[in-house]
């Protein structure tokens, strides 16, 4: 008898920074969870992975809005979000959090191999800076307007309307979103990741699939035409995964490097707690296992650029997504 096909279905990793709504469940779990069902009645081997994403700048805004500290913070939303999916009958095989040691034990060892690599390099670049709040403003500590759509509420990193992947310094009538002033330009020192060195990797994947929704092929192909270039991955918080070498004191992986590596960290708890610890690895190093991210429109880029070209990097054969169905947004007014 043959083996039975083994699927790895992840959903987006909801960030702890706010219970989760109708929109969510709609678009990256109710489909999903029908997906992992229907595969499970045909005897497939399915594994289904999440969690919360609980770093990045949404959550400290969160937590400092609420004055409290992030890890009470994402303490509580953690519950009212694996709740909701409770109560909505959502079950995953494994529910983590990408604060848990394993993750950024995880994560640092991503980075370390991409360095390594050299697919890693350090620059001194611009970027935005609270004169009142005395502090870099990061991704979405930024408001403004978009410069692709002209949405005036888009965030330092991607424009919640179009979906545009942006860059803090692109947003016209940029503004604090701590303290409301006008930022300034002053220079940082990060680290970035080397995307061009995996472009033609990327497209000869991505063009040899069939079978994906014309949304996500259309949004990568833009990309690929732009050109893939250097994206910063670290940042200037004291919230996050700690960037493992002694010269950068207060800097954190950007949080969506350390989020994807969070499907993985999951299903490593996955397998020890069925007392299978490598059990992981028949799963995201075998080549003839289906992975499928569920997910909403403006996770396109990190699912299907940025982890992938992560995945690529490191000295382990992990496989890359079979699919990525990403669903618009269900608006409502």
């Amino acid at each position: 008898m043959a083996e039975r096909r083994k699927i790895l279905v992840t959903s987006a990793l909801p960030y702890a920074n706010g219970p989760i709504h109708f929109g969510h469940i709609v678009g990256g779990y109710l489909p999903a969870d029908i997906f992992v069902r229907f595969h499970r009645l045909k005897g497939s081997d399915v594994v289904y992975i999440c969690g919360t994403d609980e770093h990045g700048v949404a959550i400290t805004i969160a937590a400092r809005k609420a004055g409290v500290l992030p890890q009470v913070l994402v303490d509580k939303y953690h519950r009212i979000i694996k709740d909701t999916f409770d109560r909505m009958q959502i079950r995953f095989d494994n529910f983590s959090r990408t604060s848990r040691p394993l993750n950024h034990e995880l994560s640092q060892q991503f980075f370390l191999n991409l360095l390594e690599a050299g697919h890693i390099s350090l620059k001194t670049e611009r970027q935005l800076y609270d004169p009142v709040e005395r502090m870099f403003l990061a991704d979405r500590y930024v408001l403004g307007t978009c410069p692709r759509c002209g949405h005036e509420e888009a965030r330092g990193d991607e424009c919640p309307k179009c979906g545009a992947w942006l860059d803090a310094l692109e947003l016209v009538h940029p503004r604090s979103a701590v303290s409301g002033a006008a930022p300034e330009v002053r220079e940082s020192r990060n680290w970035y990741l080397k995307l061009q060195d995996f472009q033609p990797r990327l497209e000869a994947w991505i063009r040899g699939k069939t079978g994906w929704k014309d949304n996500v092929l259309r949004f990568v192909e833009a990309m690929f035409q732009t050109g893939l270039r250097e994206r910063c991955i670290t940042r200037d918080l004291d919230w996050g995964v700690k960037v493992p070498l002694p010269d950068a004191a207060g800097k954190v992986l950007y949080v969506w490097f350390d989020a994807p590596i969070g499907y993985i960290s999951s299903t490593i708890e996955w397998a020890r707690a069925r007392g299978q610890p490598d059990a992981w690895q028949d799963y995201w190093l075998n080549p003839d296992c289906r992975l499928v991210h569920f997910l909403g429109k403006d996770n396109i880029p990190f699912h299907c650029v940025v982890f992938p070209a992560m995945l690529l990097g490191q000295p382990e054969p992990y496989i890359l997504p079979d699919n990525v169905p990403a669903n618009e947004f269900y608006n409502l007014q």
